[in-house]
């Protein structure tokens, strides 16, 4: 799992510890680790205020790791970037994030369909004379 010259990369504080990598639902999914047997430094696309109001990196790969994921996240505090505005600076990740934004989409079909299927089940309840 190398880095991409392309993209800011972050490593970690302590180069003989680990750092949990989270999922978007921040949940443990891998760790980064040590040379040789892990990678200490990630590829990142942003940075983000998330879980417990810090800071998190959103990593630009999240496979690789022990349990699927779309998204992956490792702790600011824990990390810091490795070549600091080299090639790229680490730009704050957009506001409104695309994960949530669709599992609240899913929830208001839903609920419109759970609606919907509801007045008809009544229509035809009306229809066929049952009160």
């Amino acid at each position: 799992m190398g880095l991409d010259a392309n993209y800011p990369a972050v490593t970690m504080n302590d180069p003989n510890g680990h750092v949990t990598v989270y999922n978007e639902d921040h949940l443990p999914i891998g760790q980064l680790g040590p040379t040789p047997y892990e990678s200490p430094s990630v590829n990142v696309t942003c940075r983000r205020k998330a879980w417990d109001d810090l800071y998190w990196y959103r990593l630009l790969n999240p496979e690789g790791f022990p349990f699927p994921a779309t998204e992956a996240y490792v702790s600011a505090d824990e990390t810091h970037e490795l070549n600091p505005g080299q090639p790229y600076a680490i730009p704050d990740c957009a506001s409104g994030c695309p994960i949530k934004i669709g599992q609240a989409a899913a929830v208001g079909a839903l609920a419109i369909g759970g609606v919907a299927a509801a007045a008809a089940w009544r229509r035809r309840r009306r229809e066929t004379g049952i009160a």
